[in-house]
């Protein structure tokens, strides 16, 4: 009988190998959480106005007080390379555990001077339950963040204009319910046109909302251009497909980041800049992105 015996050079072997595995897995791990990228996208509209040519707007999302080094220099320092004309920012930027808004004001106030817009995720309207809201929105209202609160902005540019929507996050929906019949398609739809108003379809019309889920009423509404986060990009994201929590009830959807399209309605969705509850980021990198407007001519 042989009796095969591990010797130990071996064990080392096999001690070192989990050794590697172990440090390519904490580098995996740490470029999932901290490494940001910036998405780029180019949207062509004949709504467009000739002088938005070339017009950049820089989008973040749900960025939970998440510090990207001291002072959060690194995510700041690529904010500002950016060069956009305006940012565009779609809610959850404090943590709901926490109820601490002060990060977010010096997070705005080291941000290169340029218009800001910020419409409220369901993490900020948690201030209400310490009475907290509105003096956050008086706050960055005071360092020149225009707060749309279910308001519209216009910004204009050589005479010409686009609409820029900002819509709360509607906390008295209920949640975990997909868009698939058009009763409650047109339902929202309904909601949200006494929230904002009616739009000018004539014109270019941006809205800045933080649940992407309600897709079809927006494009029901006739928005050209739509802005969304909330789902931090699925979580796990395989093939494109973003796989949400339970508590969105989004599995394997195309809809928890990217570019989507339906009719003459785009939606852009980050994956946002930070993490909430459920920490969970699988080959989906935290990320900014940048949106370039060109006008083309009606032929």
């Amino acid at each position: 009988m042989v009796i095969y015996r591990r010797r130990k050079d071996e064990n080392m072997y096999i001690f070192l190998g989990l050794i590697i595995l172990l440090i390519f897995l904490a580098i995996f791990i740490y470029i999932n959480y901290k490494v940001i990228c910036v998405s780029r996208y180019k949207i062509e509209d004949k709504k467009i106005p000739e002088s938005f040519n070339n017009f950049k707007m820089l989008h973040i999302s749900d960025w939970h007080c998440t510090m990207y080094g001291k002072n959060n220099k690194r995510l700041i320092n690529l904010i500002n390379k950016q060069n956009a004309d305006i940012i565009v920012a779609t809610g959850d930027f404090i943590v709901r555990q926490k109820k601490e808004y002060e990060p977010v004001i010096e997070f705005f106030k080291q941000i290169k001077t340029r218009p800001i817009y910020f419409s409220l995720g369901n993490h900020d309207l948690t201030l209400r339950e310490i009475n907290k809201l509105e003096d956050f929105l008086n706050k960055l209202e005071s360092i020149g963040v225009t707060v749309l609160d279910d308001k519209k902005a216009v910004y204009i540019k050589e005479n010409e204009k686009i609409n820029i929507y900002g819509m709360n996050y509607n906390s008295n929906r209920i949640i975990s319910r997909k868009m698939y019949s058009e009763e409650l398609v047109n339902n929202y739809a309904k909601m949200y046109k006494e929230k904002l108003g009616a739009i000018d379809n004539n014109e270019y019309n941006i809205l800045l909302t933080h649940d992407p889920l309600n897709f079809k009423s927006y494009a029901k509404l006739g928005f050209d251009l739509v802005y969304a986060g909330h789902v931090h990009g699925g979580g796990i994201r395989l093939f494109g497909w973003g796989v949400a929590t339970t508590r969105k009830n989004w599995w394997f959807t195309k809809l928890a980041a990217g570019l989507s399209k339906l009719d003459n309605t785009k939606m852009i969705v980050s994956r946002g800049v930070g993490n909430s509850t459920i920490p969970i980021r699988l080959f989906n990198l935290p990320e900014i992105s940048v949106t370039t407007l060109y006008h083309i001519s009606e032929e």
